[in-house]
């Protein structure tokens, strides 16, 4: 799908806030592209190819079953993301799905969790190529068919160039970003509406089937 985001220069400080459903009146941090790489070469940066095995964690927050599953290649140093959520009580016991893509034979990134307490924890380990604007979605998969169907609860937006392990806490009414690198805005914002069903910025197919192994 054609992004619907326009590409900023580099340098400029940026995170398009974008997702969920009826979260009132919001407004864009800033803009940023579809995935485009940062033209400034990453330290020893590497053309990379080939998949990192899925691994089984669990949260220090939500205590359900989780997995974690990156494949894909090009550019390294390819980066971690650590992603907390809480006041989720509304979606208590159901399964929340993060995707993590930047372009296509990417790196791109899926975790699950059984949300627990109201919470969940993730860390997704070198699931960003570095030097990329990178889509993150969340959704709620309720009939735990591995996609994203209309009507279930979707959340994400897309980063600022990564540089850094990203750190993200995130509620239904927004994430709050810490680390990431230089070009990322810190702090809290709010989600911006998704620009179609299912879609963040169409950089990862959320209604494509992608399984991820649950480890207990």
């Amino acid at each position: 799908m054609r992004s619907a985001l326009v590409r900023v220069g580099r340098g400029v400080l940026g995170v398009a806030l974008l997702a969920t459903n009826g979260c009132g009146d919001t407004h864009l941090a800033a803009t940023t592209d579809s995935g485009a790489r940062d033209s400034g070469a990453a330290p020893d940066a590497v053309a990379t190819d080939g998949d990192t095995p899925g691994t089984g964690v669990d949260g220090d927050d939500g205590g359900g079953a989780s997995c974690i599953s990156v494949t894909g290649g090009g550019l390294a140093p390819w980066l971690d993301l650590q992603i907390g959520g809480h006041a989720f009580d509304a979606y208590e016991g159901r399964r929340i799905r993060v995707v993590v893509a930047s372009h296509a034979d990417g790196r791109l990134g899926v975790a699950d969790a059984t949300i627990a307490g109201g919470a969940f924890a993730l860390t997704i380990p070198a699931t960003f190529n570095y030097g990329y604007y990178t889509e993150i979605a969340l959704y709620v998969d309720d009939d735990t068919d591995d996609a994203c169907d209309v009507g279930e609860p979707l959340w994400g937006f897309v980063t600022g160039i990564v540089q850094e392990t990203l750190v993200i806490e995130v509620t239904p009414d927004g994430p709050c970003l810490s680390g990431g690198g230089p070009s990322m805005i810190q702090g809290c914002h709010p989600w911006r509406p998704p620009i179609a069903p299912c879609v963040i910025n169409g950089q990862a197919d959320l209604t494509m089937r992608r399984p991820c192994p649950t480890v207990n």
